[in-house]
């Protein structure tokens, strides 16, 4: 399936929707100066290829969250999709990611506190996916930034190609 370009109009309903996924598309015509049936029928296409999905982010302190952290790990080559594919079905793994370098697999994983992160990195992960053979865990004592705001991405391609 070819790349879908995503034109400054798209580009702007996103950068609408990830500020506040609540916004009418009433309101994003408003602030576009376009039809409120152009955003509706843009959205519908950006949702039904793919492109986005509307949800929501919470705050993980509020939320419960004790310790995050992020994890870097090595696995048996051959062995290293089956491994991400078994580590993105854990309900607090976050993100996952396929690497070059030291690292095979990342992931960002959410914990109720330091015990619950030590179970998960020395029992829970060679348990689920034995091809693991080393792993490298940081605990983020404080996240800085942690960023949707697509609208920002959008500029930075733009100063980019400049």
């Amino acid at each position: 399936m070819p790349k879908m370009v995503l034109d400054q109009v798209d580009q702007q309903i996103i950068a609408a929707l990830a500020k506040d996924g609540r916004v009418s598309f009433r309101e994003i015509a408003r602030q576009l100066d376009i039809s409120e049936a152009t955003v509706r029928v843009r959205m519908t296409r950006l949702q039904d290829d793919d492109l986005i999905r509307v949800t929501l982010v919470g705050s993980p302190l509020a939320l419960g969250v004790g310790v995050s952290a992020m994890t870097m790990m090595r696995v048996k080559p051959g062995h290293v999709r089956e491994t991400a594919e078994v580590l993105s079905q854990l309900k607090n793994v976050r993100f996952v990611g396929l690497s070059f370098g030291p690292a095979d697999v990342m992931i960002q994983s959410l914990h109720k506190d330091v015990a619950d992160l030590h179970h998960f990195v020395s029992e829970l992960i060679p348990q689920v996916a034995p091809a693991v053979t080393s792993t490298d865990t940081y605990q983020l004592a404080e996240v800085m930034k942690s960023s949707w705001t697509w609208g920002d991405w959008f500029e930075y391609l733009e100063t980019d190609q400049a």
